[in-house]
């Protein structure tokens, strides 16, 4: 999650669920005027609860040159919404006893972690609730890689954004287990001592991208399957979705856009168990439909004291969930996306909105986006 979807978590997360207070005529009208005054080249937005979608429409365009309508039904870049599926994992596997919450992650893995300024153990709850004292650092210039040559101009994209995508035309597909091994421990290509925050294992919050990753890695281990193979089998088996959600495996991907409407070239996750997964507005909205039911305790994927434990484990933080006041869900963003989820606990009323632009150069893309979670 880039610091920008940081501050607007803090910001979308504040605002009240009112469906009940327009029709969801009144609002398809609202939206639409509204969205003449964006610069959003297409969205889709819901609203669901426990039973089903209350409301789902699209605006705009996926493709801005071929004038291709943003669809409820296309397959999109979730971002770090990914990361709430390592959650009904990790879960998963603590309702079987392959573990516990409290488990050393060194009990688990194949090669040792240790925090170099620190002796406390990191535990399977640093990871899930973001307190571990691993930090990304310079993680993002080398998890991603490019399909194909760099095309991209300078003069296209601010100076920070070019960068980063020369770093990634440099990068190549490797295992999760591998980049996870060169990244954490001594002897890697990646490691650094800066990898690790001066502060104790359970300390500070400081949200990890690393740190998901090496719990969805967990999982791998204990299942004796990769992680994409394992989350493939839990939503065909708990949610009905066909096959292929994940963007380093897809053929075909959605149009995205720089904020100057220029295209992003098409980039895929080595970590891809944080951020790499493709739903459409329609499966993530009964996605979500399905976690408020867990957590009201009528779902059969985990035990209800789980989804409670897993939507509400600490302040501030859940099992790769986030928690602010009454509400509970997850955003992400990354370049060319932006994909809100969260849900009401009082009102058992969710939200979603996800789009195809991102916001880098200024803060405008991210105004507006709240605008449109504001009107919904």
């Amino acid at each position: 999650m880039q610091k920008g979807l940081i501050t607007l978590f803090l910001i979308v997360f504040g605002l009240t669920i009112s469906i009940g207070q327009n029709t969801t005529k009144t609002l398809d009208s609202e939206i639409k005027n509204l969205y003449k005054s964006l610069e959003i080249p297409g969205f889709s937005v819901a609203i669901v609860n426990s039973d089903s979608v209350v409301f789902q429409k699209s605006y705009g365009y996926e493709n801005l040159d071929q004038h291709l309508r943003f669809s409820a039904k296309k397959r999109f870049n979730i971002a770090s919404i990914s990361k709430t599926f390592i959650g009904i994992g990790i879960m998963s596997l603590i309702e079987q006893g392959k573990f516990t919450l409290d488990t050393p992650i060194n009990d688990l893995l194949p090669f040792k972690v240790y925090n170099p300024n620190n002796s406390t153990k990191i535990t399977i709850r640093h990871l899930a609730t973001h307190t571990s004292s691993i930090l990304d650092n310079d993680i993002g210039q080398k998890s991603w890689y490019l399909d194909g040559a760099l095309k991209l101009s300078k003069k296209e994209v601010d100076r920070d954004t070019y960068k980063t995508f020369c770093s990634w035309a440099d990068n190549t597909r490797t295992s999760l287990g591998d980049f996870l091994k060169s990244s954490l421990t001594k002897e890697g290509n990646h490691y650094s001592k800066k990898r690790f925050a001066k502060t104790a294992p359970g300390d500070t919050y400081v949200y990890s991208n690393i740190g998901a990753a090496l719990a969805a890695y967990i999982i791998e281990l204990k299942t004796g399957m990769s992680y994409d193979v394992f989350i493939e089998k839990l939503v065909a088996k708990e949610f009905g979705f066909p096959p292929n959600v994940w963007k380093h495996t897809s053929e075909q991907l959605p149009t995205s856009y720089f904020q100057n409407k220029i295209e992003i070239p098409t980039y895929r996750p080595i970590l891809y168990p944080t951020g790499g997964m493709m739903l459409s507005c329609e499966e993530l909205s009964r996605y979500l439909s399905s976690m408020i039911k867990g957590f009201k305790g009528e779902s059969k994927i985990l035990k209800p004291e789980s989804f409670q434990k897993m939507m509400n484990l600490s302040e501030g933080n859940g099992v790769f969930w986030e928690l602010k006041g009454n509400k509970v869900g997850h955003n992400g963003g990354n370049y060319g996306v932006i994909c809100l989820m969260s849900f009401d606990k009082e009102t058992g009323i969710g939200k979603i909105l996800m789009t195809n632009i991102s916001s880098y150069a200024s803060d405008n893309i991210l105004k507006q986006v709240v605008k449109i979670w504001g009107a919904i």
